[in-house]
């Protein structure tokens, strides 16, 4: 008798402590991203979250926003532990579903009544062959910026909202003087592919995209308007020398010596950070992207979309799905939109909240609309051999040697024979 109460003592103790367990255990959820340390809205929207989910941890996998891709790629093929990913460009996209390493979320979106429509179209610019593999917590706009000082001291008229890309080019000139350490430079091209490519894709209004594999004759007033400024207007740091000095946009800009660059709007958040933290004292505004004169759309600008997508691997499905979920949201649009990033809901409070942001430029909300967005590179299924070509290329055009021509004779002639032989 006493050996039966001791055995059932012993196991509603077992019972006890395995629920006190269980009811203080917490699932830890490995999110990637790139540059975690330099964006605050990452650590709010995650404090919020955890507040919100007192049983989920997120532990932040933080990696450099140059190595991102490819540690990425490493990462998920190696199987190394890891639930969600932010998505830093559409080939990486269509490259993570061919390789299986996106988990599909129709059955999440149907099973919560998940409202695609707040997401303006984004939503339906990601999904392939009818499945959604992703949720967009940001978009960034590609804009101008300009130096508010520059201009004034070179004497010449602020960007306006409705500017070519002759009158970038005439006004870079303009506010460009010095040599040698004395140099100002009119503007500062990011030896990026999407600095030039962008160009082009715009002026072809979403009729032609990078991924479109057959014709690029649409990339070469792009490249031609930025090897004049180069070469013959010397407004803009040469290719050369910014890629071997690994300049960038950020602290060119910053600098105090540059009058404009053309980037996306996640640069109106770093402006505001590096301002708050001492960092620069620019008196800086922005204007919507320059347009070309035959456009039928000039209001027009080219977008990039951000989404965050779940590990096809992860055995933390459930609780990654409440995490994406919840960054998507208008909530947490309003995190992000705080700090200066533009969100992917931009409802009319969120764009209040983005606006209202201490340190954003007076009067400057009219440079974020625009009447037609444009995806410089949707998903497709050869998107990442596509891109790879075409940044080969584009190397060897903007160190001019080869011609703009020559360049894109071989974009066509490579991508033709990596896909239909």
């Amino acid at each position: 008798m006493k050996k039966s109460l001791l055995i059932s003592f012993i196991l509603i103790i077992s019972i006890l402590l395995l629920t006190t367990l269980s009811v203080g255990a917490q699932t830890t959820l490995r999110l990637v991203l790139w540059d975690y340390d330099m964006s605050p809205e990452y650590h709010e929207l995650i404090e919020v979250f955890e507040e919100q989910n007192p049983d989920i941890e997120v532990e932040v996998v933080d990696v450099t926003s140059q190595d991102y891709g490819d540690k990425l790629t490493v990462m998920l093929s190696g199987g190394e532990d890891l639930d969600i990913f932010a998505v830093k460009d559409m080939p990486g996209y269509s490259n993570f579903i061919r390789m299986n390493h996106l988990e599909p979320l129709g059955k999440y979106m149907e099973q919560d009544n998940f409202d695609t429509s707040v997401y303006s179209g984004l939503m339906e610019e990601i999904q392939v062959d009818g499945e959604y593999y992703a949720i967009p917590f940001r978009t960034d706009n590609w804009i101008l910026y300009y130096n508010k000082d520059l201009f004034d001291e070179a004497g010449v008229e602020y960007p306006t909202n409705d500017m070519t890309w002759p009158e970038f080019r005439e006004k870079a000139d303009a506010v460009a003087s010095g040599e040698g350490s004395n140099k100002i430079y009119g503007a500062y091209i990011q030896p990026w592919m999407s600095l030039a490519t962008n160009l082009g894709v715009l002026k072809a209004e979403g009729e032609y995209t990078l991924a479109n594999g057959e014709d690029y004759d649409f990339l070469a007033p792009g490249y031609e308007l930025y090897l004049k400024m180069q070469y013959e207007d010397q407004s803009v740091m040469p290719y050369g020398e910014a890629t071997t000095s690994s300049a960038h946009y950020r602290t060119q800009f910053q600098s105090g010596r540059v009058g404009m660059m053309y980037i996306g709007t996640w640069g109106i958040g770093q402006l505001i950070s590096d301002g708050k933290a001492g960092r620069h004292d620019m008196n800086w505004g922005i204007a919507k992207s320059p347009h070309w004169d035959d456009m039928e759309e000039p209001d027009s600008a080219i977008a990039i979309v951000t989404p965050m997508a779940i590990n096809a691997n992860s055995d933390k499905k459930d609780e990654a799905w409440e995490f994406i979920k919840f960054a998507g949201s208008e909530e947490g649009a309003k995190i992000f939109a705080k700090h200066g990033v533009l969100p992917a809901v931009k409802t009319e409070d969120v764009l209040d909240v983005y606006t209202s942001a201490d340190g954003f430029p007076e009067n400057a909300s009219a440079a974020l609309e625009a009447k037609q967005l444009i995806l410089e590179f949707p998903p497709a299924p050869n998107a990442g051999v596509i891109s790879s070509i075409i940044q080969e290329e584009h190397e060897l055009i903007m160190l001019n040697e080869v011609s703009v021509e020559e360049g894109i004779e071989n974009i066509e002639k490579r991508i033709d024979m990596e896909l239909n032989w």
